[in-house]
């Protein structure tokens, strides 16, 4: 009996020492996870915020792209469309990206035109191919037929997507 009653007890203690060391494993995996699952948050976190900044970014670049119409020559012999362009923004190296000529009246395409090439005023092509602050360039656009004495617009769309319009007549 008495050998019962010391087996007992150290089978309660066994017991004890086993709910024990569970709790604790347990508690350990719990706060494993929840580490696990604090760094993940952060750099996702820290993922969004960068492509937040980014986009943020490239949004303020494109409002600050401010491209002024100089002068828009249409030579008729040739079928030669000059556009002359002025970088009056506060931002570098704004590019062309696509260039429409539309009639003006109704906003039908007449052509488009990508990535022309921009030119100084002497006709030396400019090395970067972008305008930057106070910088001033032109282009030509070819093979184009328009009908003198009509009024047709161009359009032009920067790298950045901002788009810039200006009316003349031919």
């Amino acid at each position: 009996m008495q050998l019962k009653k010391k087996l007992g007890i150290v089978w309660k203690k066994r017991s004890a020492v086993s709910v024990a060391i569970s709790n604790v494993i347990l508690a350990s995996a719990v706060i494993t996870v929840s580490f696990v699952v604090l760094f993940w948050a952060q750099s996702k976190s820290s993922a969004y915020n960068q492509q937040f900044s980014e986009a943020m970014d490239s949004d303020i670049a494109k409002l600050k792209e401010r491209l002024a119409f100089e002068y828009v020559y249409y030579d008729k012999d040739k079928s030669n469309l000059t556009v002359y362009l002025l970088n009056c923004g506060t931002i570098d190296n704004i590019t062309i990206k696509t260039v429409y000529v539309y009639f003006s009246n109704n906003g039908t395409p007449v052509k488009v035109f990508s990535s022309p090439i921009l030119t100084h005023f002497n006709g030396a092509q400019i090395e970067d191919q972008d305008l930057d602050r106070g910088e001033e360039g032109c282009f030509t656009l070819t093979s184009l037929s328009l009908m003198t004495g009509v009024s047709y617009s161009v359009r032009v769309i920067t790298g950045r997507g901002s788009t810039f319009d200006y009316t003349f007549i031919a």
